[in-house]
């Protein structure tokens, strides 16, 4: 074949042909032509340039009057002819065995043109024997082979291979759909066990197109047939699955090949950009309360549910071995209740108890109580009979019998969660509880929740379940509640005002309210409800934002709260509705502010007096650090160990062991000869190391707070939390919880050594030179996706709830040294910093300072406070110097 710059001629002509064929194929998807009709012409454009292109390796080879010997199979989404603009090609040369010195010599140049005429190739040359065998011992091999498609060459070789495939696919079906589904599962957890995500992957997560080709693998093990209108016409797959899966695979298809022609390459992963990006391009436009995204995600989500639901029906029904077991099953079923049958695997409805589901959810209910107490599942065909009434049943009055049932359902403990999760798919949950509608599907578009409202409110219920069975103060807590249904019930709803213009917490006092009359609760449980729902970021807010140590914001919390029972539910609330957020959302540190908040306002309830209840402990656990302390008969060190445990928090007290806090208060004596003092550990509930620095502030201040920050941020650490307070003798006593993004577990000892350096030098009155940060800052956002902030930037005053400090609360995106920078605009306004808390998840920040003006007042004048907001807006905004 003649060369021309590097490149045989066909090649050079096939990268243009495919070049040309992707922009006309752009221009026909951009036209609105279906997307299956896209992904065919795409295939076809394949096609003919993979067939030249073989044409031309048989004739550089002389192998032309071989080509009857050999077949020439797409296999994968290639295969199946739904291959996207930028998706891999998978190509098999078969062979038989005494030709395969011939096959390779065709396959080495064919490879290689078709990655060079722009296609990401996956090839791979086998005799038919070879592709079977690894087939039955490799599940990813087998789906692949499954969508085989023949190009070119043998007819006979291709249908001895094809029929030896399905044949022994069916003998070894069970142990097939086994590894197909291990296989499956393993890729969700990696890419998402739950629908709803996020920032799903449009292939892998569940619900994704995976799952619709995960029929089409099991359909080919159990069946011997992958197309999905195939198996709908032998009976396999039901007529509204089947639909369902169309209209899914359809619109999926659509926004894949949107993806990928939008970055010119392979591109699954709907990150938040995308999102926002194909909210635009689908025509939305926002509503009150709803941006376009997450309407747009919101259909996203109704259409990967509902594939989610048929692919997994489909694949349990697939997992009977003979349609005669169920009809064995149906024939010696045992009566439950006189409408419902329970068999050796399901559970299901006759005639006349299907009609009573389709009607009535008391019904439905009654059915899911016998499911649950036989430990059986209900068969899909009395499931998908329940669905499509509630569907279209209209919302009405529910009767006593309904609210019945449902109360005590919520009273459970024990599989409550899953039971909501199936009421809900059933559209059964939104007849008892109408605003569940509204929340169905509807993503929260920020990085700080990682579900959906429906999702994350169910989540939080399977949360404070969980208690159940925690052997600390939650699970005591927990498992003493008389009365769990009105917990369980204000976790579910607790979200449901979120979607609206209106404070979602305003608006949920309201659904609070209506549910409540709707359930015909009484009088005291309606209050509570609404309660709980209403003040459901109430205990966070104050652990996370105030200064614990002062009493005045626990006694206002206390006025709210107002009894020791509605601070149990409270704290409980608190810690399922944190803990069903996402991963990793809750921490050790979190859970010992709430504690400490819960302990102090419980003391306040009780009215313990010195020495008793928790009062008493806080008193003795200082008492147990003064005799744990050096004996000493010199009084002024006697009165320097009292003074300094005297003024220790008590969140320290809690958390530290007595001897820890001897040691550490040890440390500070060093400060008669030291400017500073900085050491570290590494804890690992939260897989991050605390610093803790003292410095001695007398003499003109320096700006301790933002020169810590400084020194933390420019070594690459992310700051998650913070706590300051000053001890006696001007000490600035500093705890910093942060991740070191270096490493991976524990920082090696010289690391925390560095670290610890970095602070001091950066302490040290004389140093005057500013930190310089990492240019990339990527923690905690996925590859690819850019700096969105949909929230504004915040800063708020809070003069009333001290009465010596000004309280300034930031709300911010992360970004590289923006701690440093917004402290630092504190200290060059003249601003003494008493108290600060720090919180980060993610990408959000919410940061608390305690400040006064140099004469120790609060800052009341409102020029000043303008000027202090418009500063730490500008520091907050501005990028890192």
């Amino acid at each position: 074949m003649a060369m021309a710059g590097g490149l045989p001629p066909a090649v050079i002509q096939a990268r243009n042909r495919l070049k040309e064929g992707r922009v006309k194929l752009r221009a026909q998807h951009d036209s609105g032509s279906p997307s299956v009709q896209v992904c065919v012409h795409l295939t076809d454009l394949l096609d003919t340039i993979i067939l030249d292109l073989f044409e031309a390796a048989l004739a550089q080879n002389g192998l032309t009057d071989l080509a009857g010997q050999f077949t020439l199979v797409a296999h994968g989404g290639y295969g199946r002819r739904d291959v996207a603009p930028y998706s891999d090609v998978d190509l098999m040369l078969l062979h038989p065995k005494e030709h395969a010195a011939q096959a390779a010599s065709i396959a080495k140049p064919l490879s290689q043109w078709i990655v060079d005429a722009g296609c990401q190739l996956g090839f791979s040359l086998r005799t038919p024997a070879q592709a079977l065998k690894l087939a039955w011992s490799d599940a990813t091999v087998f789906t692949s082979l499954v969508e085989s498609r023949m190009l070119a060459g043998s007819v006979e070789l291709f249908s001895r291979y094809m029929r030896g495939l399905r044949l022994g696919a069916r003998r070894r079906s069970k142990k097939l759909i086994r590894a197909i589904e291990q296989a499956r599962w393993n890729e969700r957890r990696k890419y998402g066990e739950t629908v709803f995500l996020l920032e799903p992957n449009i292939k892998r997560s569940r619900g994704g197109l995976r799952d619709i080709q995960w029929i089409r693998w099991i359909g080919f093990a159990r069946y011997g047939e992958c197309d999905l209108e195939k198996l709908d016409r032998l009976g396999h797959l039901a007529m509204e699955d089947y639909q369902t899966l169309r209209r899914g695979f359809q619109y999926l298809l659509r926004l894949r090949n949107q993806m990928h022609f939008e970055a010119g390459k392979l591109q699954d992963q709907l990150d938040r950009g995308l999102q926002m990006r194909l909210a635009k391009w689908s025509g939305f436009t926002g509503a009150d309360g709803i941006l376009p995204v997450e309407q747009f995600m919101k259909e996203y989500f109704e259409h990967t549910s509902e594939i989610r639901y048929c692919s997994a029906h489909f694949a349990e029904a697939a997992k009977w071995q003979s349609p005669v077991a169920l009809s064995i099953e149906h024939t010696l079923g045992i009566p439950v209740q006189r409408d419902y049958r329970v068999g050796w695997r399901n559970v299901w409805a006759t005639q006349s108890g299907l009609e009573r589901l389709r009607r009535d959810p008391a019904a439905v209910l009654e059915l899911m109580a016998v499911s649950s107490r036989f430990s059986k599942p209900i068969e899909h065909q009395t499931w998908r009979e329940i669905r499509s009434a509630m569907l279209t049943r209209h919302i009405t009055e529910i009767d006593r019998v309904t609210i019945q049932r449902f109360l005590e359902l919520m009273s459970s403990s024990g599989n409550l969660a899953e039971q909501l999760r199936r009421l809900h798919e059933l559209r059964v949950l939104e007849q008892i509880i109408p605003e569940m509608t509204h929340a169905r599907c509807l993503l929260q578009f920020n990085q700080y929740h990682k579900y959906t409202v429906d999702a994350h409110s169910i989540r939080a219920v399977e949360c404070v379940t969980d208690l159940e069975s925690d052997n600390g103060l939650l699970g005591i807590i927990y498992r003493g509640l008389k009365n769990k249904r009105i917990l369980h019930l204000a976790l579910l709803i607790h979200d449901l005002g979120k979607g609206y213009a209106e404070d979602h917490s305003e608006l949920g006092r309201q659904i609070a309210e209506r549910t409540a009359e709707r359930l015909r609760l009484s009088a005291q449980d309606k209050e509570t409800l609404m309660f709980l729902v209403h003040q459901h970021l109430l205990l966070a807010n104050t652990a996370f934002r105030f200064d614990l140590s002062n009493r005045e914001a626990a006694v206002k919390f206390a006025a709210i709260v107002g009894s020791s029972e509605r601070l149990q539910l409270l704290l409980l609330l608190t810690y399922a509705d944190l803990a069903s957020v996402g991963p990793d959302v809750v921490n050790q540190w979190k859970v010992d502010l709430l504690l400490q908040l819960y302990h102090q306002t419980d003391s306040h309830f009780r009215d313990d007096k010195l020495g008793e209840g928790f009062r008493g402990e806080i008193a003795h656990r200082r008492e147990v650090i003064l005799r744990t302390a050096p004996n000493t008969t010199d009084e002024e060190e006697l009165t320097w160990w009292r003074s300094q445990i005297e003024a220790l928090p008590i969140g320290y007290l809690m958390r530290t062991t007595p001897h820890v806090a001897v040691a550490e208060l040890a440390n500070l004596r060093q400060l008669d000869t030291e400017h500073s003092l900085a050491w570290g550990k590494y804890i690992e509930p939260q897989q991050a190391v605390e610093y803790t620095i003292a410095t001695r502030q007398s003499g003109r201040p320096i700006g301790t707070f933002h020169r810590i920050t400084g020194a933390l941020s420019s070594m690459g650490l992310q700051i998650n939390a913070a706590d300051i307070h000053t001890q006696p003798g001007d000490i600035a006593w500093d705890r910093f919880i942060v991740e070191d993004q270096e490493f991976e577990g524990p920082p090696p000892q010289a690391r925390i050594d560095a670290v610890c350096r970095k602070i001091n030098s950066a302490l040290d009155p004389n140093n005057t030179a500013a930190p310089s940060f990492p240019k990339k800052w990527n923690f905690g956002k996925s590859k690819g996706t850019p700096n969105l902030e949909i929230q504004p930037t915040q800063v708020r005053f809070d003069n009333s709830t001290s009465d010596s400090h000004t309280i300034i609360t930031l709300f911010a995106y992360d970004r590289m040294g923006l701690l440093y920078a917004v402290s630092k605009v504190l200290f060059d306004m003249q601003l003494i910093l008493h108290f600060a808390k720090i919180s980060t998840h993610i990408d959000q920040v919410v940061d608390v300072f305690y400040v006064t003006d140099m004469t120790g007042k609060k800052i009341e004048e409102s020029t000043r406070l303008y000027m202090i907001r418009q500063r730490l807006l500008q520091a907050a905004r501005s990028s890192p110097s």
